[in-house]
């Protein structure tokens, strides 16, 4: 019980947190924003500036999560403590992230990041291993809040490795760094269709995805930055068509045809599965 309360209090204080260091970095009371940090390394892979918007939502939800987790009558929830110390990591290492990468500090950005990507995919991959319904408030404070939130971080990732590699004048071993910028939206795409395609279709993660990597092909195709390329663009362009086809096909498999948040129930290693659509 007390390690439940421990849970419990730290996911809600790192909620708030999160939101309240973002609007401190934001209104550069801690240093320069990481819009600003964000552009003197410009990289092929930064998406174009109204997709950060995202980080609204993200917030608001998380917010929303940390609160609802807190009430007493969920305290012993099995899907919480299944997830709850995952979801403290999130939520802490997105506030350090951001202190972090406001001070340049771009190697150890990127480990703290690999550190949120790791904290969010357990949560998503225990959100789907054991057998559980999901209420209203689950689907939408859990599933849907750190499905958007890894969606966000799979590109978020890449960017931020990219402008770590700039930022420390990497050669690229010769290639160019529009080439290594092909390279990063491939990965990208294959990483969120190889997700797409383990989570059976998780619609908000996808959608997720693919809005921020059509804010990067429209950064390159209206030359927003000093690193644009017609080339990168279309990249882009093909990596959310080949993204979006894998959703369909996912959905289409498992049979999905009744509306966004259908419980459906899956077999997985001979077991009944059931989880939010």
């Amino acid at each position: 019980m007390l390690n439940d309360r421990l849970r419990q209090s730290l996911n809600l204080f790192f909620a708030i947190a999160q939101s309240l260091v973002a609007l401190l970095v934001n209104l550069e009371l801690t240093g320069p924003s990481i819009g600003a940090i964000s552009n003197r390394y410009p990289t092929y892979v930064v998406p174009a500036g109204y997709a950060f918007s995202i980080w609204t939502v993200i917030f608001a939800l998380s917010l929303g999560y940390g609160v609802w987790q807190a009430l007493p009558t969920q305290r012993i929830n099995p899907l919480l403590r299944r997830i709850g110390w995952l979801t403290a990591s999130a939520l802490l290492s997105t506030s350090v992230w951001m202190l972090v990468f406001q001070r340049s500090l771009f190697v150890v950005s990127v480990v703290i990041m690999l550190w949120l990507v790791a904290s969010l995919l357990g949560v998503v991959v225990r959100i789907y291993q054991p057998a559980h319904t999901f209420s209203l408030v689950e689907k939408w404070l859990v599933y849907v809040t750190f499905s958007i939130f890894l969606g966000w971080i799979t590109v978020a990732t890449i960017a931020n490795i990219g402008q770590a590699l700039v930022a420390y004048r990497w050669d690229g071993w010769g290639i160019e760094a529009e080439t290594w910028g092909i390279i990063a939206l491939l990965l990208a795409g294959a990483i969120a269709s190889f997700v797409t395609a383990a989570t059976k279709g998780n619609t908000p993660y996808t959608l997720t995805v693919i809005w921020a990597l059509i804010a990067v092909a429209v950064t390159q195709f209206s030359r927003a930055v000093q690193t644009n390329s017609a080339k990168v663009g279309t990249v882009a362009v093909g990596t959310v068509l080949l993204i979006g086809f894998t959703l369909l096909v996912a959905r289409h498999q498992r049979g999905a045809r009744q509306g966004f948040f259908r419980n459906e129930n899956i077999n997985t290693n001979n077991e009944e599965e059931h989880y939010a659509s």
